[in-house]
Order: structure tokens, then sequence, then C-alpha cells
């Protein structure tokens, strides 16, 4: 019996072993993003890679690097240092609801799978290196437009369209509008933003309603203007029109851009579901939190607050490639192709 009993501990202790050295071999995260110097386990980490919870992940001075949960929350490291695997995934360890679950999964794929755009080629990126950054601010006075044309031009549809605008607003034929085309509102403030053109030195924001009637207009210097849902006097569910225009010359203006406040069981959904993300994502993760709320803003037709989470996740991560690359997908899939060429350089 004593001999039995001794053979029993052993086997569960060697079960437990095995348990234990099995769990440490087990994949806890992939690897989402990395700026500068970031290693797993000595080599060099990769975009896509696989951890496992016996490794150990070392950020240099100066790096980044986002990790992708195996049950869906998403880490950054800003902090250099060296990290054990088995301590993130202690952190990370907890259920997602499913609407993070989801949006996260989607911003995993996009992360680790999406190649860069054909319109992105090299010759493209070595020109951008020669011509010098681009900015765009608040209230600029178009000095992009001559280093925009330095670098547009050559193979690519992207760079034709981004040609296209790049050109009418040099010539004053046209405003170029900075935000999606048609979105839904949630929030009770919205957003106006256009890239400034040239000899213009006052804006006018028009807003109609279905039938074209004029419910709102005002004259700004600024090249971005927020206001209130009920300053513009927008009902809910109804749908409304914007340009922006030259205050002196409303035969120069942009295009006509939709909007329509959301209301009802469509708004309590949209709430819901952004409620449930940001309680799932904790504070530290600011860039690939943004990138999930731009996810889910985004399928919601929220699409001026999916621009604005988009942006802000660059903003927050502003060297991180691949950031980028989905924000100037978003651009581009709004028909914002002159900011969307800008926005990965």
């Amino acid at each position: 019996m004593k001999n039995k009993l001794i053979r029993l501990t052993i086997f569960i202790v060697a079960v437990g072993m095995f348990s234990t050295i099995d769990g440490m071999s087990q994949v806890k995260f992939k690897v989402l993003a990395i700026r500068g110097s970031v290693q797993v386990s000595g080599n060099d980490a990769r975009i896509g890679q696989a951890i496992k919870a016996n490794e150990k992940i070392s950020v240099g001075k100066g790096a980044y690097v986002s990790l992708a949960h195996v049950n869906g929350r998403v880490v950054e490291i800003k902090k250099d240092g060296s990290y054990k695997i088995s301590e993130l995934d202690k952190k990370a360890s907890g259920k997602t609801k499913t609407s993070t679950s989801k949006f996260a999964s989607y911003v995993v794929s996009e992360l680790t799978e999406v190649k860069e755009p054909v319109s992105f080629t090299d010759d493209r990126r070595s020109k951008m290196k020669t011509t010098g950054a681009v900015e765009r601010a608040v209230g600029d006075d178009v000095s992009l437009v001559d280093s925009v044309l330095a670098v547009v031009g050559g193979p690519g549809e992207l760079r034709a369209l981004a040609a296209v605008e790049n050109s009418a607003l040099k010539s004053g034929q046209h405003m170029v509008v900075i935000t999606p085309r048609n979105t839904r509102l949630l929030s009770d403030s919205v957003t106006f933003i256009w890239h400034g053109a040239p000899q213009v030195s006052s804006y006018k924001i028009v807003v109609t309603n279905r039938s074209n009637t004029v419910v709102y207009t005002t004259v700004v210097s600024d090249t971005l203007y927020t206001t209130s849902i009920s300053s513009l006097k927008i009902e809910p569910a109804s749908l409304y029109s914007w340009r922006v225009e030259s205050a002196s010359d409303a035969a120069m203006h942009s295009d006509d851009f939709s909007l329509w406040y959301i209301t009802g069981e469509e708004r309590q959904s949209a709430e819901a579901t952004l409620a449930e993300i940001n309680d799932d994502i904790s504070e530290g993760d600011q860039a690939i939190g943004q990138l999930i709320v731009g996810a889910a803003c985004e399928e919601m037709g929220l699409m001026a607050d999916a621009h604005r989470a988009y942006a802000r996740a660059v903003a927050l991560a502003p060297d991180v490639q691949n950031y980028k690359w989905m924000y100037a997908d978003f651009l581009q899939r709004q028909g914002l192709n002159l900011d969307a060429y800008l926005a990965y350089r």
C-alpha cells in the first residue's frame, strides 16, 4: 500500500511537471507592431511572430511593441526593459467582451497579414525621403502643395488620384475636405476639416437639409471648425449635407458631404458596443486601443469617429509603420486620396 502511494505521488508530480512545461511552451502572444529595437529570446522580433509563455521580450530605449494576447486583449510596451511573457500573460488574462474580441481580431489580422498597398512602392518611399516630410497643420498655408507635387507622379492609382486633388486645390478650382464623405454621428459635436486653399483668407461652411434648404452657415478663418449638433439644428434620423466654400467666391467649393445623427436603438447599440470596448482597453494601451475603436466605428458607419480614432492611434505611435498603413487604407476607402497618400510616408 505504501509503495502504491509513493508511485501515485510520483505520478501526480510528474503529470504536474509536464503540465507546467506544456503550459510554458504554449503560444500566448502575437507581435502586432514594432518600432526600434525589440527582441524575443535574443532574436529580433518580427511582425506576426508567435511568442510562447517561457520566452522573454526585450524592448530597447525609445522602442515600442504591441502584442495581441490569445484571449483577444492587446498590450503595448513603451518602456525599455526585459519582460517575461509569463508575467505579461497573467496581466492580460481575463475574458474579453464579445465586441472587443471581434474588432481586436480584425485589427490583429490587418496588422499581421496586410501587405503594403501597391500604391506605396519603394520608389515612392525613396522620393519621400529626398523630398522631406510633408505636414498639414490646422490653419496651414498649403505649403504642402509644392512638396506634394514634387512627390506625386509615376505609376500608381493613389498617386494619380492624389495628384488630381492636389492640382485642383492649388489651382483654386476646388476645395479638398479631410473628413469622410458620409458619416453617422453619435457624439453631440461635429468637426469639419479641410485643406487650406491658396489666396483664400476665410471659409464658409454651409449645411443643408434633404430639400437643399440651408439650415446653418458660418464664416471662419481656420481650416478646422467644431460645433454642437444643436447649433447646427440637425434633427435625429434625418439626412443633411455640408460643404465648405470660399467666403468671397461661392463658385469655389468642396463636394457635398453627408451627415446623419443616429437615434433610438441604433444609438443604444453603438453606445453599448463602444462602452464594452473602452471597458476592456486598459489606459496604457492607447494606440492599439484606438485602432480597435476605429475599426468598430467604421463598421457602425460612424466614419467621423473612426477617422478620429485611426488618426489618434498614429499620433500616439507616430513611427509604427503598419499603424500608418491601416490609417492610410481607411482614408483611401473614404475617397480621401491626397491625405491617404500623405498619411504613410
